[in-house]
């Protein structure tokens, strides 16, 4: 009998004892109730409504291989890392309910609703039928969560009266945050997207709080197409007074622009007119784009000069996504490298965040620090409401990165992830009633290391590697090559990891299963509150349904029975009974005019 085995004969024992009902020592457990092992939490630990804060850490697109390769990278082969250090454990299962591959905006509905969706057309919705067996569905069906909630888990907590919040390090229209906050048709919808994050879904008017944090990228997505961009007198005499930009016009321009020929003088994305900076700051919000804002909101927080709990924050730190996420010979091809960095630096002097040196976006916060800041403020809003927060946290550019195989942008993106984590484990270590939780949907681009030998020749650069053989090549022929990354992408020099235990730099190169994303291969991990359950009842199976049954468990006390056999009921009460939100329609709150 293994160590979860045990354990999982020990809750079922304890649970069947309180409840009297007679034990057969030695029976095959069932290991696979989620919500006996809730109970027996409950029984020996605490009360089941004993909640606490959720904290949904989602670094996308990593699977283990690929946590594997930063460890090597950054920290040694022989070291631990913060993904390490989260002490529950076990194998995610990501399918969808109409394929095997997860998918950004299908996966993220999942963890949000809790039931299995189809996989390419969902976000915030089901594009499946009701009946699985169906086929799909056009628009998408707006659906009812597991808890029979009209909305995410994320919706309910905030209706509820609990804080909530979301960070990215890509755009916050991204499905791993977007699909929690947004019911949406499509996926190529930003505009709508973060228009119902700021101002609520339609039809459910002032019934859908605000999320305390939205930080991320995608200011374009809040002005109207054609509006300007702020000089840099503006900025700066804004940030000199510690005043608020100007919110008519535009901070970021998209990454290298100003290395071009002719530098726009104009962006934004939104053809409804409406600038939803200026609603968002009507709503309370307090709108900071540079990192000099950043950096004086986060040090008036820990100062004591800002009040946390009275503080709405959103942080929008690039035109789109925060990284740029393009191989890296189109980076070089385009000058978006930095001459402050050394070119023999272990991150490179590319710009793989951010914009180029001499732009607002240079060096914008990181994704911890967005975390640490946004943590302050839900804990502070957590206090004087008496109700836990809950968190959603993005890493996208380690799925991005890796969809473009870019090698040293995927091995950089995990450094983020883990520093997020980080983050979280600081933060749980002093307030003990919450749950990290973390799992990825996919595996993007499935990198694997491909080692050379230190005590061989080193190769100057790096080649490439055989893959899938006909059985042609005994005839001579040539076998299909898989291009290896090196530092600055194709024929480069190698990686060398971080020093072993014996003080070595082993080289390395990265080689690629392909682009796009990939099942199979990702860890679910866990500390805090309930994290137990994934050595106990669910250390066998750990589903992507299973993000939403944690998360519900952890701010409402309630244990929820999996969903086998079910997909989300459409939803049929009003006021919820609304279409998605399409493209060109506005799907702000009414009354809302440009």
């Amino acid at each position: 009998m293994n160590r979860s085995t045990a354990r999982t004969v020990a809750v079922t024992t304890a649970v069947a004892a309180l409840a009297g009902v007679p034990v057969v020592v030695g029976a095959a457990p069932n290991v696979d109730d989620f919500v006996v092992g809730a109970d027996e939490a409950a029984a020996s630990a605490r009360s089941l409504d004993d909640t606490g804060n959720m904290i949904f850490i989602h670094p996308d697109g990593t699977d283990a291989a690929y946590w594997d390769a930063g460890r090597i990278y950054w920290e040694g082969p022989d070291a631990i890392s913060q993904w390490d250090l989260l002490p529950e454990m076990t194998i995610y299962r990501g399918h969808m309910a109409d394929q095997l591959d997860g998918t950004s905006n299908g996966g993220a509905t999942v963890h949000a609703f809790g039931f299995k969706v189809d996989g390419p057309g969902s976000f915030g919705t089901d594009s499946g039928a009701e009946d699985v067996l169906g086929g799909n569905v056009d628009p998408p069906r707006s659906i009812d969560a597991l808890s029979g909630y009209p909305g995410s888990w994320l919706r309910e907590a905030g209706n509820a009266g609990h804080p909530i919040g979301i960070i990215n390090d890509g755009d916050i229209a991204e499905p791993g945050t977007g699909a929690f906050l947004a019911e949406v048709a499509t996926r190529d919808d930003p505009n709508g997207i973060v228009a119902q994050i700021i101002t609520g879904r339609p039809g459910f008017g002032d019934q859908d709080q605000d999320p305390v944090v939205v930080m991320g990228g995608g200011e374009e997505n809040f002005l109207p197409a054609g509006t300007r961009y702020c000089t840099k007198a503006q900025i700066r005499r804004s940030e000199r007074r510690a005043e608020p930009i100007p919110l008519t016009c535009l901070v970021h321009r998209p990454a290298g622009a100003t290395l071009t020929a002719e530098v726009p003088r104009t962006g934004g994305t939104r053809t409804d007119g409406v600038n939803l900076l200026e609603v968002a700051a009507a709503e309370g919000y307090t709108v900071v784009r540079t990192r000099t804002q950043f950096e004086r909101l986060r040090d008036g927080v820990a100062s004591g000069k800002v009040d946390p709990a009275e503080l709405k924050v959103l942080g929008l730190f690039a035109d789109e996504d925060i990284f740029n996420d393009e191989p890296e010979e189109s980076l070089i091809a385009r000058g978006l490298v930095d001459p402050s960095v050394s070119v023999d630096a272990k991150e490179t002097n590319l710009v793989l965040f951010g914009s180029e040196p001499g732009t607002p976006g240079y060096r914008p916060p990181t994704a911890a620090e967005m975390n640490e800041l946004g943590l302050a403020v839900l804990q502070a809003h957590a206090e004087r409401t008496g109700r836990p927060f809950g968190l959603v946290s993005e890493v996208e550019s380690t799925d991005n990165f890796g969809n473009n195989n870019n090698g040293i942008g995927a091995l950089t993106a995990l450094n983020v992830a883990n520093g997020v984590i980080g983050a979280a484990r600081d933060f749980q270590a002093d307030h003990p009633r919450t749950l990290i939780l973390t799992a990825a949907d996919s595996s993007g681009g499935a990198p694997q290391i491909s080692g050379f030998n230190i005590d061989d020749e080193i190769p100057a650069t790096v080649g490439s590697i055989p893959v899938n053989p006909t059985g042609a090549e005994a005839e001579g022929e040539d076998p299909p090559q898989n291009p290896l990354d090196g530092r600055y992408g194709r024929e480069t020099a190698p990686f060398r990891a971080a020093p072993d235990q014996f003080g070595q730099e082993l080289p390395f190169a990265l080689a690629w299963t392909g682009g796009p994303d990939f099942n199979g291969g990702i860890v679910t991990r866990a500390q805090g509150l309930n994290a137990e359950l994934l050595d106990t009842a669910l250390f066998d199976r750990f589903d992507n349904v299973d993000v939403y049954r944690m998360a519900y468990l952890t701010l409402f006390g309630e244990a929820l029975d999996h969903p086998t056999g079910r997909v989300a009921p459409t939803r049929s009460d009003a006021p919820a009974a609304v279409d998605p939100g399409l493209p060109g329609q506005d799907p702000t709150r009414e009354g809302l005019a440009p």
